[in-house]
């Protein structure tokens, strides 16, 4: 009869390191997969704040359309900074399209500024107004400010 050969046990710490590096590979693909979901909410929620503030631009553009609104804006100081603007001293704010916002979305219109309208004889000037909206996302932190001039129909 021959004896059995001894075993050397190699197949245990094989399988814990085989184990212990599968581990790790799953807990760096669990980062990075949060580190994903937090980046599409964030975007999502800026997302949701342009569109807020791109409606509360129109409504300030369709809000200077109305004389009374004109002469109300012709007495309006312009904003130091819009990009520091908080929404205080709005001239009007637009209804929240989504629930999920933090905030109804505000708009400023400010004194208009007089622009050449051309080459007509005699020289044709406009009155052109500066409307800035600012919204919230779902949460306070994510603001958007826009701003465009805008001229009324004559």
């Amino acid at each position: 009869m021959k004896a059995k050969p001894a075993q050397s046990g190699a197949a245990l710490p094989v399988a814990l390191i085989f184990m212990l590096v599968m581990t790790l590979l799953s807990i760096a693909a669990l980062q990075g997969s949060n580190m994903q979901e937090r980046m599409a909410g964030n975007l999502r929620d800026r997302g949701l704040a342009f569109q807020a503030a791109e409606a509360a631009l129109r409504t300030g553009e369709g809000w200077v359309t109305a004389l009374a609104n004109q002469a109300a804006a012709n007495a309006t100081p312009r904003l130091a900074d819009p990009a520091d603007w908080d929404g205080s001293g709005a001239s009007g704010s637009a209804v929240a399209l989504d629930a999920q916002l933090a905030a109804d979305p505000d708009f400023h219109v400010a004194q208009p500024t007089l622009r050449w309208g051309g080459i007509q004889l005699p020289p044709e000037f406009r009155r052109v107004y500066p409307v800035t909206a600012r919204a919230e996302g779902g949460t306070d932190t994510t603001v958007v400010i826009l701003q465009s001039t805008f001229e009324p129909p004559q």
